[in-house]
This record gives C-alpha cells, structure tokens and sequence, in this order.
C-alpha cells in the first residue's frame, strides 16, 4: 500500500462524495447538479447538505472498518492500521503533534456525543450518565494536551497556566462518571451478591 497523506484543506465536493457511497454501494442517486441542489434547499442550504452527505460516508466507512477490524491480527498490525487512518487524515506521526491531537478530540467528540445525548433522558439511569461523563473527561484532557503543546511552543505561559481550569473540568467530569457508576454498583447490592 502506498503512503496515504491527508488530502489538504481543499473540502471534497458533494459529487465526489456521491460518487464515493455509491462506489461502496450506498448511493442510489444520480449525482446530478440538480439533483444536488435540490436536496441542499430541502435540508436547508449546501452547507447542511454536504455535511449530510459528509457523514453518510463517514457511517458507511467506520461501518467498514468495524468489519476490518474484527478479523484476527496481532496487536501491533492492528496499531499500524490505525496509524493509517491517522496519516490518510494528515495527522500523521510525522506531522504537527497539535492537529493530531485535536484530530483525536474531534473523534473523542463525535464518539461521546451520542452518549450525552442519551443521557439527557432521566429513563436512561446512571451508566450512560456515568459514559456520557466519562467521554467529556478525556475530551477535555486532549484539549489541555493539545493547547499546552501550542503554549510550550509558542513560549505562551499565560496559555499554559490558563490549563488549569480545563483541567479541573475534566476531572470533575471523570469524578461524575466514578460517581454515577458507584451509584449502580449501590443499587445493585440491593438486589444481588
């Protein structure tokens, strides 16, 4: 496999993104500028478009590698293709240690929104509350990582001693999750060994 580098700042247009779900299998239109335009003034303008279609993408991809990964390879070929991903996204060893990161917390981001989302529903009870705080807490600690590695390298030591209050947030948030999974583990004891 040749080395994949991230593709630039250039964002891929709608038509190339429809012509990569349809080459997985998963786009059943035409591809067409109107057909396009059409569905951008119905969900609101291009942006919200292209974000829509963006992330289809995304789905069918990650779906793909969820299948990948699940065949049987020793930890370190695993590792390697992840790095992959990394690399493809620009983010690679070899690049800016900040953009990696703050790649990384996007994914974080992405990841645990859906858990806060569920536990904003008080039926849900304590685990996805205590999921949804656990998924805060390490987006918050990329975030202190990736602004004291740009405070370190621009000599900003305001930035770096403003960390702190992000910090004790994402402590706060880990506590949260401790908390709200030793709340379960009470409840259990009630009803069982």
């Amino acid at each position: 496999m040749s080395e994949q580098t991230g593709r630039g700042e250039a964002p891929a247009t709608v038509e190339q993104v429809a012509a990569a779900l349809a080459a997985l299998g998963t786009y059943g239109g035409e591809n067409t500028p109107e057909e396009h335009s059409g569905e951008a003034a119905r969900l609101g303008g291009a942006d919200a478009y292209r974000v829509r279609v963006v992330n289809a993408l995304l789905g069918v991809v990650q779906t793909e590698a969820a299948l990948a990964d699940g065949v049987v390879l020793d930890e370190e070929a695993h590792h390697a293709a992840w790095e992959q991903q990394l690399t493809a996204a620009g983010t690679g060893l070899d690049e800016d240690p900040v953009k990696r990161v703050e790649f990384i917390r996007w994914q974080v981001l992405r990841a645990g929104t859906p858990l806060r989302l569920m536990a904003q529903s008080r039926e849900v009870g304590p685990i996805p509350l205590a999921a949804a705080h656990a998924a805060t807490g390490p987006h918050q600690l990329l975030g202190v990582i990736a602004a004291s590695q740009d405070a370190v390298a621009t000599g900003d030591v305001e930035r770096l001693a403003a960390q702190s209050d992000q910090l004790r947030a994402a402590r706060e948030a880990l506590e949260n999750a401790v908390n709200n999974t030793d709340l379960l583990l009470n409840m259990l004891k009630s009803v069982g060994p």
